[in-house]
């Protein structure tokens, strides 16, 4: 007999929840590197 449906659903929430964590930490990592690349050159006055 597996684990009560109540125990399964609690582990699938906290599964979906930390892989969205991580999927947002990477998109703010990638925005972070393309804002970098595209950073405001110093003008010459």
């Amino acid at each position: 007999m597996g684990p009560h449906p109540s125990v399964a659903a609690i582990r699938l929430a906290v599964r979906r929840v930390l892989h969205d964590i991580l999927n947002e930490a990477d998109k703010a990592d990638d925005h972070k590197a393309d804002n970098a690349d595209k950073a405001p050159r110093p003008s010459s006055a």
